[in-house]
């Protein structure tokens, strides 16, 4: 997983982690396999004070970059094959992160 921080030093961001295909950030699990597809995504995450939100708010604390996931043709039976899309390569996904807003000297 590549993180990138926008905007000048000094600013607060949530601190991502992961976990398998579990990406953990602002208070939210975020199933990688689930959110990404055979198409790359783009994921806003919303700030609401210090958590973070799929629902959008006025504040946006973070964007993933999801690459596409591969198709394979896997065989469930004698003669039968099934399609399905390869795990997501986490190396290749891109946390964005924006600083959290700032209220009354808090955030």
């Amino acid at each position: 997983m590549q993180v990138e921080r926008v905007t000048a030093y000094g600013e607060r961001y949530w601190e991502p982690h992961l976990e398998g295909t579990t990406l953990h950030l602002g208070g939210l699990e975020l199933d990688l396999d689930a959110l990404s597809g055979p198409e790359p995504r783009r994921v806003p995450v919303y700030a609401r004070g210090e958590e973070a939100s799929l629902e959008p708010t006025d504040w946006l604390g973070a964007e993933l970059h999801l690459p596409a996931r591969e198709v394979e043709q896997v065989q469930v039976g004698e003669v039968v094959y099934e399609t399905r899309l390869t795990p997501v390569n986490t190396e290749l996904v891109l946390v964005r992160l924006f600083p959290l807003q700032v209220f009354g000297g808090e955030a």
